[in-house]
């Protein structure tokens, strides 16, 4: 195994916010974790600043007054961060259970503040350890873990292949579609005999949804209905 776990980002970021020193935010746009998140939100997400990792950064830690709001419980969930998923590696063994037998990780995990609650991007993913799902249960940081690990290694198989949304044609969302349901759909199965196991399926509304028959057939109908009508008619607009 060869995963490599990053704690800089969250680490200087809550230096800055007990200090209120911008050099911090500097010295965070330089990290390899800004350049993670950084490119997946030029990829990905609208609703941030995509000029410069510097004002991406300067984004997810203001502004101050409200971020310093969720110090204590960053601190806590930092701690058991490195207490539960570094020290024990217990997520990436459960990971390596959906891989081909003779995978191996060459990525990194980085724990950042602000950004998503957790994403993937080539080969590496991260967690958001400000993010207010992990304030009810500690354990679901080790559920997401499971999720985006196994993102990265699903990613690292396609040798870096990312989901396109640039789409003129109906193949290409069907494409879309198709992509998007293996990533998370395995992403979502990874974690669900550990959840089954540590009784928390009522934690997250994807685990609930599973549990509830009725809801998941009229999901299913609604996702093959949408699904075929790009995959039935791939070259209309």
């Amino acid at each position: 195994m060869n995963f490599t776990y990053d704690f800089s980002f969250v680490e200087l970021a809550i230096k800055f916010l007990e200090t209120g020193d911008t050099e911090y935010l500097r010295k965070i746009s330089e990290l390899e974790a800004a350049d993670h998140i950084f490119n997946h939100a030029v990829r990905y997400t609208c609703n941030v600043p995509k000029g410069s990792k510097l004002e991406l950064v300067s984004h997810l830690l203001t502004p101050i007054y409200e971020c310093r709001k969720e110090l204590p419980q960053v601190i806590r969930n930092l701690d058991f961060a490195k207490e539960h998923i570094l020290k024990t590696r217990k997520a990436e063994k459960i990971v390596l259970q959906y891989l081909p037998k003779d995978f191996i990780f060459s990525s990194s995990f980085f724990f950042t503040f602000g950004y998503d609650i957790g994403v993937a991007y080539g080969n590496n993913c991260s967690l958001n350890l400000a993010h207010p799902h992990f304030s009810g249960n500690m354990n679901e940081m080790i559920y997401y873990a499971i999720h985006e690990m196994h993102h990265a290694g699903f990613i690292t198989l396609q040798n870096g292949y990312m989901p396109s949304l640039e789409m003129s044609v109906r193949k290409d969302v069907a494409h879309l579609i198709e992509d998007a349901t293996h990533l998370e759909g395995m992403g979502t199965y990874a974690p669900l005999s550990i959840r089954e196991q540590e009784d928390t399926m009522d934690n997250d509304r994807d685990y609930i949804a599973l549990q509830n028959q009725r809801l998941m057939d009229d999901l299913i109908k609604e996702y093959f209905d949408i699904y075929y009508y790009f995959k039935d008619n791939p070259d209309e607009c």
